[in-house]
């Protein structure tokens, strides 16, 4: 009997001691209330983001803290963003923040999107209404929503998120190509205009700029630069963006279709990235007026209608 209690008083003892050491390894680290911002790479790996949180002293133990990621959301996954994170938060209060309260999110907006897929993206990302996707649609300009991998606040309002992305844009189109558009006497939104069709016709940079000097001879000549580009952009929905164009949309009566009207579009038709808007300011010295892609995405390119026409059954037939 005797030693009976012996056992249990042992196993009360040990169970005690385990709750305090649990205890201890969920307790803060440190009694600062200073805020720290805790980025999470999009590629890190969840085991790489706890030896980060170990390593800079928000937790005491890794496999404690995994734990509890799982317990609180399974299979407690963390999101890559930034977070406010203090080292007097316990692992509970730093699980909960890192699973749910991020400080800023992610987003990769890539080139060629008109604004409407840009503010879907945005809406989609941030949770979003349906009032403020409307307030950025009507406040912000096509073609200057620079595409890139941001880093961006969750309060952030539809005019801050504009501010943000127009921001990169002035970043990037720097001074110096500025400068050499004054000297062309050619304005900024004029090479935007010219930047957004190049990114939606290009089969890869390494065209871009031959489809800029085949643009700008068009525009030389006052030939109608017919762009089928620009047509998508007419004809565009929620469904499809950009679908395919028919001949019969090119009869459209727009601004926007080039084959009915002489030269650019009333506004870029997409935001291009910054390979098109160097392909904009710098043109490829050529005396082709047409262009087509094959099946690869090849570009060839012709001086002639009759020519073109030879390229046309020689690539697409």
């Amino acid at each position: 009997m005797k030693y009976i209690k012996s056992i249990f008083l042992f196993l009360i003892i040990t169970v005690f001691i385990t709750i305090l050491y649990v205890i201890y390894l969920i307790l803060p680290t440190s009694l600062s209330d200073e805020k720290i911002r805790f980025v999470i790479n999009l590629d890190s790996k969840q085991d790489e983001i706890i030896e980060k949180l170990s390593t800079q002293k928000f937790i005491r133990s890794q496999k404690m803290f995994n734990l509890m990621l799982g317990i609180m959301q399974f299979p407690g996954n963390i999101d890559a963003g930034a977070f406010m994170l203090r080292r007097n938060m316990n692992a509970y209060q730093i699980a909960n923040t890192l699973l749910h309260h991020p400080y800023q999110k992610w987003i990769i907006l890539v080139p060629g999107l008109r604004k409407e897929q840009t503010a879907e993206k945005i809406a989609k990302k941030f949770n979003w209404s349906a009032v403020q996707k409307d307030e950025f649609l009507k406040s912000a300009k096509e073609g200057y929503l620079f595409p890139d991998t941001y880093l961006l606040n969750v309060d952030y309002t539809p005019f801050d998120m504009i501010q943000r992305l127009t921001n990169n844009f002035n970043e990037k189109f720097d001074a110096e190509m500025q400068k050499d558009l004054l000297t062309q006497n050619v304005k900024i939104d004029t090479a935007v205009k010219i930047a957004s069709l190049i990114e939606r016709e290009s089969g890869g940079d390494e065209d871009k700029s031959l489809i800029s000097g085949i643009i700008w001879n068009r525009l030389d000549i006052k030939m109608r630069l017919q762009i089928d580009a620009a047509t998508q952009y007419v004809i565009g929905t929620e469904k499809d963006w950009w679908p395919i164009v028919r001949p019969s949309d090119h009869k459209i009566d727009s601004p926007f279709n080039t084959y009915m009207y002489n030269g650019l579009p009333p506004t870029a038709i997409a935001n291009p990235s910054l390979a098109s808007l160097k392909a904009a300011v710098y043109p490829a010295v050529t005396d082709c007026i047409f262009y087509l892609h094959d099946r690869a995405k090849r570009i060839h390119c012709s001086v002639t209608y009759e020519e073109h026409l030879e390229n046309i059954d020689k690539y697409l037939k």
